[in-house]
């Protein structure tokens, strides 16, 4: 299994050396033991905004320590590992991971992609999939990213915004701003990744009639302000002096975390109706999520972030704990299902082994990816998340951060939640 270690102190320097206290400490574990079929070395790392600065000097003193020469990472508001979660405070979250021979291959703007349909010694295509890192004030991310698709053999590119404005914002060998950078893995590497959302959906799925911009005018031929009040039960209201008065009031109570649309990704839900998760109208899990931004209360139209085309389909959802919760756990019992493994029990982790997944197929780690937007801003408690995975799949070594935007399969996502595991 990976070796893996995670820390906060307000001194960088004293939250390296905890961190590697705990993967040096590893090494004396048989589940943690070098395997000699896996000689390719790399390291992951993720800090939070307040070491930024530092990242040149941790990167040193991981290099020096633990003979890992390849890293690849960010900063991000926050970092997490197995069952904790360090939110806008210093904080290092560090991962020792092995894969067969050229498995993986660092790259970024210094450190350009193979050429699509390279193959290693192996005969293996060394672009299958790819975790990347991306700087948020980078131009035309969702061109990038559907370029960077086109080039990797499975669509499965996953990811996410790491933090911006610092002189450091992601890592690739050495520490970079701007752009993109990551690590392609080669195909036969076994890998999942899943996506959970976290939002409730509200009424039905309406098609795109009317557009302007960015504000959606019509839907299913009618106004959309009107729909959404009808999708909440309601009755729009007719008195145009008090429509913008009465919508406003309606949306502050009953969206408390905001309201947003969620867009039908066709892929995605006949994907999951393939493996059998869901049939009829999308599920809240098969959405792309957008922020309803503002409206026009005169021509009853709602401004969204994002670019629509007419015919495209959406509904209304809201963020809700409970739903977040339900989703996750959804999320862990499919990737139980796909590992044939019955769910863990807490008090059985140390007698099952320390991933305590009964399967022929253990994780040897895992990458959690989450939005911002989540963590104790929804649950209310740090950590709810990362507590919920271990639940579910067991203590398994696993270190992650929080994104301003998530990236599965190959496109830009918000309020979401990416998890990877590797085998």
């Amino acid at each position: 299994m990976f070796r893996f270690g995670h820390a906060t102190h307000p001194n960088w320097r004293e939250a390296l050396e905890l961190v590697l206290v705990q993967l040096e400490g590893q090494m004396q574990l048989e589940q943690f033991a070098a395997d000699i079929t896996r000689p390719q070395k790399l390291g992951l790392i993720y800090v939070t905004e307040a070491f930024a600065p530092s990242m040149p000097l941790i990167l040193q003193g991981l290099r020096q320590r633990t003979g890992y020469k390849d890293w690849v990472g960010g900063i991000a508001p926050g970092v997490c590992s197995s069952g904790v979660e360090y939110y806008q405070e210093p904080a290092i979250a560090a991962m020792l991971m092995e894969f067969p021979a050229d498995s993986a291959r660092v790259f970024s703007g210094k450190v350009p992609l193979p050429k699509p349909g390279t193959v290693n010694a192996s005969g293996r295509d060394v672009m299958a999939s790819a975790l990347i890192h991306v700087d948020p004030l980078t131009e035309d991310i969702d061109d990038l990213l559907e370029d960077l698709s086109l080039k990797v053999s499975s669509n499965q590119v996953f990811g996410g915004l790491v933090s911006a404005g610092s002189a450091h914002t992601h890592v690739a060998i050495e520490p970079l701003s701007g752009g993109v950078s990551g690590v392609v893995f080669a195909s036969g590497l076994p890998l999942e990744v899943r996506m959970t959302q976290g939002v409730q959906v509200v009424g039905v799925e309406h098609e795109i009639t009317a557009l302007r911009g960015n504000f959606v005018e019509e839907l299913d031929g009618l106004p959309a302000l009107d729909v959404l009040l009808t999708d909440l039960g309601l009755q729009p209201d007719t008195d145009e002096s008090n429509s913008a008065d009465h919508a406003a009031d309606v949306l502050a109570k009953r969206f408390a975390h905001g309201l947003f649309v969620g867009l039908t990704d066709r892929a995605l839900a006949e994907s999951a109706i393939l493996k059998g998760y869901a049939a009829g109208r999308s599920e809240a899990h098969q959405l792309k999520v957008r922020p309803v931004v503002g409206m026009d209360p005169n021509k009853k139209s709602l401004a969204v972030a994002e670019d629509f085309k007419l015919g495209d389909r959406l509904s209304f959802c809201t963020r809700d704990e409970n739903s977040a919760r339900v989703d996750l756990t959804r999320m862990c019992a499919e990737l139980r299902e796909d590992l044939d493994a019955p769910a863990p029990r807490l008090n059985e982790l140390q007698a099952a082994g320390f991933s305590g997944i009964h399967s022929r197929r253990k994780p040897r780690g895992a990458v959690y990816i989450a939005c911002n937007g989540r963590g104790a801003s929804l649950f209310g408690l740090q950590g709810v998340e990362q507590q919920i995975v271990r639940e579910q799949l067991g203590d398994i070594p696993l270190i992650g951060f929080s994104a301003n935007g998530e990236i599965f399969r190959g496109a830009l996502y918000g309020y979401t939640g990416v998890l990877a595991l590797f085998f």
